[in-house]
């Protein structure tokens, strides 16, 4: 198997690949960590193929990090400002 990247094309070996015993054909999936242009196998490539692997984009990855790290500092900020609250209205209730 063919994976067409910016960087150039990457080979990967279908040696592991199963078969499907409904449709008695070998199935194989390919990922890389960059975007996937097109996908080709045994000098084949289909256009369902190149649309199933438009759609991974991982040079996402990084931005989807940082929001996953923004709104974890949002809840521990969320968190010291109502256990904060609590003790203030506690100490001068009491």
């Amino acid at each position: 198997m063919v994976l067409n990247q910016k960087d150039g094309p990457v080979t990967m070996t279908t040696a592991n690949a199963v078969l499907s015993t409904s449709q008695k054909t070998y199935v194989y999936a390919g990922f890389s960590n960059r975007t996937i242009y097109s996908c080709e196998i045994n000098g084949t490539s289909g256009n369902y193929i190149a649309d199933l692997c438009a759609d991974l984009h991982p040079e996402n990855a990084r931005l989807n990090f940082y929001l996953l790290l923004m709104n974890g500092i949002r809840v521990v900020f969320t968190k010291a400002v109502a256990f904060s609250t609590l003790l203030t209205i506690r100490a001068v209730l009491f």
